[in-house]
């Protein structure tokens, strides 16, 4: 396996830590590197976080377009943009909390409380530093209020909506978020019906965002992104979140 100088490593890692520093607002970066980096460890059944590791390029490289998003000229966007600049700088901050971590079991190892991972600054914004938690409810949910945001972000996590392997992006923003939203609706970890129960598990985002999704039953969301929908006559219950890292064994 091919492995990148030590040399150029060094020099990888001295302009991520400059970019951290802060730099004057700038253009939306390209994302055909974070392109890349999601191709090869994004897989069906999660993140090759093992196989990332041992790329210390493209560790960095993840840092760097942090960064670099951080520090984007927001003004200059459309609103699609804006919108698929944030979820991209959630899910890769993500990402990059959890390879500064690795090996973990699950994300809530990070800091020195469960879920601390979501609450601490480590995200270059502007003059600012962030958490994910800025990123997700105090931007996206409030300034680009969308339900299917719930499933475009991603917390690395067993019970998360899968992570997509492309960037997000402005023009085709609309039809990433259908999809994505259509896909998480039809698996199991939306929904989970017991026909002889007449009762319906659902997951437990639509119990923690229930204003956001506005209805009182999963199933009357869920159902306008399902072929075969679901009962809406059975008692509600729910599925236990699954917190393990959502690491591809592959």
């Amino acid at each position: 396996m091919f492995q990148m100088p030590r040399s150029r490593v060094t020099l990888l890692i001295i302009l991520g830590a400059s970019l951290l520093c802060g730099l004057s607002l700038r253009a939306a970066p390209e994302d055909s590197l974070y392109a890349r980096l999601l191709k090869a460890y994004v897989a069906e059944d999660g993140v090759r976080y093992a196989a990332w590791g041992k790329q210390p390029a493209d560790v960095v490289a993840l840092k760097v377009f942090v960064a670099e998003l951080g520090q984007s000229d927001i003004d200059k966007l459309s609103k699609n943009e804006q919108k698929a600049l944030y979820i991209n700088l959630y899910n890769a901050a993500m990402l990059q909390a959890v390879l500064e971590h690795y090996p973990i079991k699950s994300v809530k190892q990070i800091g020195l409380l469960p879920f601390s991972v979501f609450k601490k600054k480590f995200i270059p914004l502007g003059d600012d530093v962030v958490s994910l938690d800025t990123v997700e409810k105090g931007i996206l949910l409030k300034q680009y209020f969308d339900p299917r945001i719930h499933f475009a972000v991603n917390c690395a996590s067993g019970s998360c909506p899968p992570l997509r392997a492309e960037p997000f992006v402005g023009e085709r923003l609309e039809a990433q978020l259908h999809e994505q939203t259509r896909l998480f609706a039809q698996s199991d970890r939306a929904a989970r019906v017991n026909s002889k129960r007449k009762e319906t598990a659902y997951s437990e985002l639509f119990k923690w965002y229930a204003d956001d999704f506005g209805v009182k039953n999963p199933a009357d969301f869920l159902n306008r992104y399902r072929r075969s929908k679901l009962p809406t006559n059975h008692s509600v219950n729910w599925i236990d979140y699954d917190w393990s890292l959502n690491a591809s064994q592959k």
